[in-house]
């Protein structure tokens, strides 16, 4: 009597599958991966048997699975001594954090598809030479690296070029700058902190800023990413071995010739991540094309931003950002 006691305590793995809804090949896959490990196994048939008390940590194993947690986030949280709840909201939060990457995707895809509605105005105009010093930061773009770099990509899209824009002026929020020990910060703040840091180094040393900061885009990085040189013009060159203390410091002289550029409103609907070509950088590009002029993208700047008035009449002003790149040829006008 005992022993038939004894053995009611126990289920064979098929009984244990359909009490718990989970299948044999599903029990044996647990249990070989540590999950759901049943309480006895007979030594000389190797039949698996579960306890009775074994049926609710498969009701775990099972939502938690579900969910979509992964098995060894639930091997932890059922057999390692976590918590099944604990990974439930971690698999929340990156549910979450999918679900934002996934809408922001599908708005970069509408304004790619609605592209040809987006009218940028585009003026010719003559550069001076133009002294300047600037610090550089690494601007590491989402999703880099989960394509090999300028796959069906196109110029602008995923390089320092088209992806950069917007990078540190307030144009969205997206784009992470990486420190020389790996940390990274958001790219706003990062920019902020660097031109502080710029700003205040050219005043300790007398030296005054002829006129707003811009960002040069145009440095590809050895990866996905870009070199964002933060820039401030200077009546003179920089003073031979000049620097920034703690950042890596850049100088030279813009040559005089010619640029276009185009007005972007700053919005928070602006491409953040790589999965676009930036319509201003876009709008230059065809620009060019149609004036019959070649332009060099290591000459591509993001200016800083400026308030304009809004739409005749509103009263209102809204913010933006010019984005400008050198040219060379003669447009058929004489520009």
């Amino acid at each position: 009597m005992v022993g038939r006691e004894v053995m009611r305590m126990f289920l064979g793995i098929g009984d244990f599958a359909r009490a718990t809804g989970l299948t044999v090949k599903a029990l044996r896959w647990y249990d070989e991966q540590g999950v759901l490990v049943p309480a006895d196994v007979d030594p000389g048939t190797r039949y698996r048997r579960y306890a009775v008390g074994q049926l609710e940590q498969a009701g775990v194993v099972r939502a938690l699975r579900a969910a979509g947690v992964p098995l060894a986030e639930v091997r932890i949280a059922v057999a390692g001594g976590g918590s099944p709840q604990q990974a439930l909201h971690a698999r929340r939060e990156a549910v979450r954090v999918e679900r934002a990457r996934e809408d922001r995707a599908l708005a970069a895809a509408e304004r790619v598809l609605a592209g040809t509605e987006s009218r940028h105005d585009v003026r010719s105009r003559p550069t001076r030479a133009q002294a300047w010093v600037g610090v550089v930061e690494y601007v590491a773009t989402p999703g880099a690296g989960t394509e090999p770099a300028g796959a069906g990509a196109g110029v602008g899209a995923g390089s320092s070029a088209g992806a950069g824009v917007g990078a540190g002026a307030g144009a969205g929020s997206g784009p992470v700058v990486a420190g020389a020990d790996g940390t990274v910060a958001d790219a706003d703040v990062a920019v902020e902190e660097a031109l502080f840091d710029l700003y205040a180094s050219l005043a300790a040393d007398g030296i005054t800023p002829t006129g707003p900061f811009w960002l040069d885009l145009g440095r590809p990085a050895a990866d996905a990413g870009a070199e964002v040189v933060l820039c401030l013009p200077l009546s003179a060159p920089a003073p031979d071995g000049w620097f920034v203390p703690g950042r890596r410091t850049v100088a030279g002289v813009r040559p005089a010739g010619r640029e276009l550029a185009t007005d972007h409103p700053v919005t928070d609907d602006d491409p953040d991540d790589d999965t676009a070509v930036h319509p201003a950088f876009a709008a230059l590009v065809r620009a060019a094309a149609e004036r019959g002029l070649s332009i060099d993208l290591g000459t591509l700047r993001q200016h800083c931003p400026r308030e304009v008035p809004g739409a005749p009449g509103s009263g209102t002003s809204e913010t933006v950002v010019e984005l400008s790149v050198a040219v060379e040829g003669t447009h058929p006008t004489g520009e």
